[in-house]
């Protein structure tokens, strides 16, 4: 069935261009009317109900962004294109905040606008097909009951719900039962330096075995337990979460648990685990700040070693709100104003660190800062560069960002974007990377390696952030800090055996090891023999 379109422009020479140049019927589309105002584009949607909306940005009597803030109160759903001028920043942030689906830039091209027409519909296409899924597994409703509770596990994880947004009613249709208390657990799986080079398909059945493993424990510990319920979420590649649900704080019992699957996973598997305890919370819409908790605990893991549990203070968090990115921004404008890129790197990691724990209200917030961090690159690049093309256009970044649909999408894929940006600024300007960081980080290792090591106690020796230090070390060596630190005691253990003079108890307690089981272990794992076949 064809599908119609309205187009909104004051400057009949457009409206005449997009009709007669646009090749309407290839793409299933037919004009239902043009507005050349904002007023009579309202009352003229109200008579054709168009499937899809074009418009320009200033019009007369109402401009295209509040004709589009008037139609989205009515309908969320409406694919609207906006037209604009080049370098239009607020015209593009605004645009976002009302979730506008494309932001095309003029002149744009027939080609151009054929491509976004397309994408637009295809996009309405998808999401009509998953209306009518949902009304099929609605109808199926024992076939589909897993998924939708899986789906439900991984929203509260994902998405900050108001308690009122989350309905009795919704909650019992999926057999989610509603109790005093919640609480949530990151299980990260570490892959070693080892299992990098294995084949993917490898990887993944130690990744089931590590989930079947999860999955029994939690079957057999809950069995034994009344009122007391933890659900699985197949997070990620390397996360598990558990999301503990009870009529009161079983903590101990609940740790008790997370230890067990750790050894459990260690001693079939040989696959360090490092566990996160978030704080216990109130009802189920608060699960998603126990998560972030987590999962703040279980980064403090990387720095401190594998097969651990760690649970955030109980002393009181200052919460940040959304004005606490005015400042990075700032220092980011100032950092690209004299081109200090390691700076700029910096500044990059902390707002993508407080992206990812969640402090931003929304992914409409999260494209508006996207949007100033490019910004600043782009103004940067044009007066550094003028004669060289970017790496990426205005047009493609706006285009991109709005097929970002998840929080950790648009992030994870800014991510990529900055990274690429500073690689290609430092290759245009010749500069040379500095690895003196690191080599201070493996000087202590050297000087201490027979000690108890912190990560967060050298980075805060060097003045830098332990994230930031953490990734940087990852980034240069090829190994996160923990691999690094096991490897090197492991090379000095081998060479205390190989002497003849130290027993192996003794060799682990040189060599910076908590026991002589856990120190045979990691041997083993390394080398592919036990500490006793070496000599």
């Amino acid at each position: 069935m064809m599908k119609t379109i309205m187009l909104v422009d004051d400057d009949p020479h457009i409206i005449k261009a997009l009709t007669e140049h646009i090749n309407w019927p290839s793409l299933g589309l037919s004009i239902a009317g043009t507005a050349a105002n904002g007023v009579d584009a309202l009352e003229l949607f109200q008579r054709v109900h168009p499937d899809l909306v074009m418009t320009d940005v200033y019009l007369p009597g109402m401009t295209g962004l509040e004709v589009t803030q008037e139609l989205r109160r009515d309908y969320p759903h409406l694919p609207i294109i906006i037209l604009s001028g080049y370098d239009e920043f607020e015209n593009a942030r605004a645009a976002m905040r009302w979730g506008v689906n494309h932001f095309l830039l003029k002149p744009a091209e027939v080609e151009e606008i054929e491509s976004v027409l397309r994408e637009v519909l295809l996009e309405q296409d998808v999401r009509e097909r998953r209306e009518r899924l949902e009304r099929t597994y609605k109808q199926e409703a024992g076939r589909v009951l897993p998924y939708l509770r899986k789906q439900f596990l991984h929203e509260l994880l994902t998405t900050r719900y108001r308690a009122d947004e989350l309905p009795e009613a919704r909650m019992d249709y999926i057999g989610f039962q509603i109790y005093d208390k919640v609480r949530a657990v990151s299980l990260q799986l570490n892959r070693p330096g080892f299992m990098t080079r294995m084949k993917e398909r490898d990887w993944q059945l130690l990744r089931y075995g590590a989930a079947d493993i999860i999955q029994e424990t939690v079957k057999q510990q809950t069995a034994e337990m009344a009122n007391f319920q933890v659900e699985v979420v197949d997070y990620s590649d390397q996360v598990f979460v558990l999301v503990m649900l009870g009529d009161k704080d079983y903590f101990e019992d609940l740790q008790a648990l997370v230890g067990r699957m750790i050894d459990q996973i260690f001693t079939y598997l040989k696959i360090e685990v490092s566990a996160g305890i978030g704080r216990v919370k109130e009802h189920p819409c608060e699960v998603i700040d126990s998560y972030l908790e987590s999962r703040e605990a279980v980064e403090r893991a990387e720095f401190q070693g594998g097969n651990r549990i760690y649970h955030v203070e109980t002393s009181e968090e200052v919460e940040r709100s959304a004005t606490d990115y005015s400042l990075l921004l700032h220092q980011w404008d100032e950092a690209w104003a004299d081109l200090r890129i390691n700076q700029a790197e910096e500044v990059w990691l902390q707002l993508f660190h407080s992206l990812q724990e969640g402090n931003c209200a929304s992914i409409q917030d999260a494209q508006v800062v996207a949007v100033s961090l490019f910004d600043t690159m782009m103004h940067s690049w044009k007066k550094q560069q003028p004669m060289l093309t970017p790496p990426l256009t205005m047009s493609d970044f706006l285009r991109e960002i709005q097929s970002k649909y998840a929080l950790h999408d648009l992030i994870n894929w800014m991510d990529g974007v900055i990274k690429g940006w500073l690689e290609q600024i430092r290759k245009e300007m010749g500069e040379k990377k500095s690895n003196k960081l690191i080599a201070q980080v493996k000087q202590y290792v050297e000087e201490h390696y027979a000690e108890e090591i912190s990560f967060e106690a050298i980075a805060k020796g060097l003045f830098v952030h332990p994230k930031y230090l953490s990734q940087l070390f990852k980034r240069v060596t090829g190994e996160n800090f923990v691999s690094y630190l096991n490897g090197y005691r492991i090379q000095r253990a081998m060479e205390l055996l190989q002497s003849g003079h130290y027993m192996v108890y003794e060799v682990s307690e040189m060599t910076g090891f908590r026991n002589a089981t856990y120190f045979s272990q990691v041997f083993k794992m390394l080398t592919g023999k036990s500490p006793s076949e070496i000599g």
